[in-house]
Order: C-alpha cells, then sequence, then structure tokens
C-alpha cells in the first residue's frame, strides 16, 4: 500500500521523521524498546517474524508455543519506503480482549490521541499510553467496535496532532484485517 499524505509528515512535525519498529504484541503494558540493532543471543527467541500477508494487513508473531504471540499490523511509509509514519496492530486473544494499538513517532501533541476513522464506523480513539523513541497509543475494541473494521474493506484515516497541534492524517486500507485477525489467531 502506497501512502500519500495530506500534510507533508515531516514538515507538520517540525523535526525529521524517525524510522522505529514495531514489537510484536504492542498490545502488551510491558514497555519495550524499538529493535535498532541485531538481538543479543538470548533475545533471538523473542524477534519478530511476519508469517503470512493478508492484502494490506501482515501477520506477525513473537515466541513459540505457548508464549507465542500474534497480531494483525499495518505499516504506514512514505512514498520513497525510507521512513515508517506510523504502525497499526489488532491483537486478538482466543476468548479475550481484542486490542488496537498505534505507534507514531515522537513529537505529537498528546492531549489530542490518536483517531482511527472508518466510513459509516463511529470514530475509534486511542489513548496514548507512553512516549519514547515511538509514542504508543491503544484501545481495547468492543465487539461492535471490532465487527465493523472487519467489515469495511475500504479506506480510512490515521489522526493525530503534531506538537503544534497540526493535524497529521494517513491513510489506512481494512482490505484484508477480516482475515489477517482470523490468521493471527490460529498461528
Amino acid at each position: 500500500m502506497q501512502v500519500h499524505l495530506r500534510h507533508s509528515f515531516a514538515a507538520a512535525l517540525g523535526l525529521c521523521v524517525m524510522s522505529f519498529a514495531l514489537p510484536a504484541a504492542a498490545a502488551d503494558t510491558k514497555q519495550e524498546a524499538p529493535a535498532t540493532t541485531a538481538p543479543a543471543p538470548q533475545q533471538a527467541e523473542q524477534a519478530t517474524r511476519t508469517l503470512s500477508v493478508h492484502d494490506d494487513w501482515a501477520v506477525r508473531c513473537r515466541g513459540e508455543g505457548e508464549e507465542r504471540v500474534c497480531e494483525a499490523v499495518q505499516t504506514m511509509q512514505t512514498p520513497d519506503l525510507k521512513n515508517i509514519l506510523a504502525h497499526i496492530a489488532v491483537r486478538a486473544q482466543k476468548d479475550g480482549p481484542v486490542h488496537l494499538v498505534a505507534q507514531v513517532p515522537p513529537g505529537v501533541w498528546l492531549p489530542s490521541n490518536v483517531v482511527l476513522k472508518v466510513k459509516d464506523v463511529e470514530d475509534v480513539v486511542l489513548t496514548y499510553k507512553r512516549c519514547a523513541r515511538e509514542c504508543t497509543a491503544s484501545v481495547e475494541l468492543s465487539a461492535d467496535q471490532l465487527k465493523a473494521l472487519k467489515a469495511s474493506n475500504g479506506a480510512g484515516e490515521v489522526v493525530f496532532a503534531a506538537g503544534e497541534e497540526k493535524p497529521i492524517i494517513l491513510p489506512i486500507s481494512f482490505k484484508g484485517l477480516g482475515a489477517a485477525l482470523e490468521a493471527s489467531l490460529n498461528k
């Protein structure tokens, strides 16, 4: 999926766009630093692996056996694919809650939160949880929100504000989300 921006992301943030990595299981409350170097040998089993692609969504997992955690993810990048603008992850657990997580670069206007906008779906507001090398916002999805997002095969927007309160609007596709979520539960 190629991203076309309504506003220049770097200009709106007033700082250089940073690349950052989305750790698998981003919905976990444990704070994890993004991977910037090769993992140490004892951390190798925790590496994130992409297992399948479903249209515009991928299934990524970390861990093995009972410790394995999988999620459906989509990464929004600049058109030249050199910088990551945001990561969106949906993590479902069998018979458990479903979390929607967004990671955006630092320098955002925290009171604004992150909003996911989809046609015919009530806006989903993600609350910022922490900011370090990236800012993480999340929300537990209700059954109705999840059903509506899975049913949407169209385009939507991820909206947040830069530090100067300027809106950043990134396109997101929901094509393949339902299949990716099902695959994440069966990995």
